[in-house]
């Protein structure tokens, strides 16, 4: 069975594992330690419905492809400036900037398992949506926070492939 589509009870538990909050639809990054349910088709730029949806996890953004299907599948976080702000913001992608190529994230959807590894990261400007219209001939996660942290000034981008063993 590949990697890339392992279900839950497949999954190998060591004494570094991170249990996943959802299994349904569920982000895990081990290296910073975020852990979190992902809320389905959130408009970007409906400040009101992005709002709320951050109150509960990971956001993923309208029209994004699904975990393991050829696309974008966009995600998109809170990061804050301060520890005492995680909580308060719900501040999953707090550590993101600390993702280097080679890392792993995990997305869960719909009790299985799916592997992606951290290909790129970039600053970009909160104009430059082409992260976000981006479409690819193969699954891409994107994944999305405001840089410098706890500041609207940039957007830090991060992408990842779907890897298969």
């Amino acid at each position: 069975m590949s990697q890339a589509t392992q279900t839950f009870s497949d999954l190998k538990v060591s004494e570094n594992t991170i249990f996943p909050v959802s299994t349904e639809y569920g982000i895990v990054i081990e290296k910073i330690n975020a852990n979190a349910r992902i809320i389905p088709n959130v408009n970007p730029v409906d400040e009101r419905q992005y709002v709320k949806a951050l109150t509960g996890g990971v956001a993923e953004a309208l029209g994004s492809t699904h975990p393991g299907e050829n696309g974008n599948l966009y995600l998109f976080s809170h990061s804050t400036d301060a520890p005492w702000n995680i909580i308060r913001f719900n501040a999953i992608f707090y550590l993101l900037r600390e993702l280097e190529n080679g890392d792993k994230v995990i997305i869960f959807y719909k009790d299985k398992r799916y592997d992606y590894i951290v290909f790129d990261k970039k600053i970009a400007s909160p104009t430059d949506v082409s992260y976000l219209t981006n479409r690819y001939e193969m699954p891409v996660l994107t994944l999305q926070t405001c840089d410098p942290p706890g500041t609207l000034l940039n957007r830090l981008i991060v992408r990842a492939k779907l890897i298969n063993t």
